[in-house]
């Protein structure tokens, strides 16, 4: 009986100890490329030719906002308390979803708006229910956002326009 005991004993610590090593392996396993001293990464533009174009015209239609360019939606937008335990599912949802521009008041933290140019790549079903979904969370949040379509690319007076409608219609401008 004892001998039993003792046996089960050196077994538990036997387990525990191989158990432990190859842990401590497993931590110290290196990740494929953390060998390297430099990783395969180059610069890109953050913006297309004609989302460029149309970023000036913004910042002329606008000036007295602060606009950002390529924001992701988690920047911008939270899961509410209502969320409560499932807050990465709804983080999911919106991830590595981003819109082209927003425009933020002056405090440089109140986002009053999100703006989309949209392009022929907008009229494929897959990217019209991401559209849906990124404009439902968005709405849900309360932030409205405004599209312009990038083949009829509209004048600085037009954007100011249609971005004043859009402020007054939510009360923020």
């Amino acid at each position: 009986m004892i001998l039993g005991v003792m046996v089960m004993i050196a077994l538990i610590i036997i387990m525990s100890i191989v158990s432990q090593r190859r842990f401590e392996k497993s931590k110290d396993k290196p990740v494929k490329g953390d060998e390297l001293p430099i990783w395969p990464f180059e610069p890109m533009p953050i913006m297309t030719d004609t989302e460029v174009l149309f970023f000036a015209k913004l910042q002329q239609a606008v000036p007295e906002y602060h606009i950002f360019g390529q924001v992701q939606l988690s920047r911008i937008i939270q899961p509410s308390d209502a969320a409560e335990g499932d807050r990465s599912f709804w983080l999911n949802r919106i991830c590595r979803q981003s819109v082209d521009y927003v425009l933020v008041a002056r405090d440089a933290q109140t986002t009053l708006l999100a703006i989309e140019l949209d392009d022929w790549t907008h009229d494929s079903a897959s990217r019209s229910k991401a559209d849906e979904k990124k404009d439902k969370a968005l709405a849900s949040a309360g932030i409205p956002i405004l599209r312009f379509h990038a083949e009829r690319m509209p004048s600085a007076d037009i954007i100011r326009h249609d971005i004043k409608a859009v402020l007054r219609k939510y009360g923020s401008g």
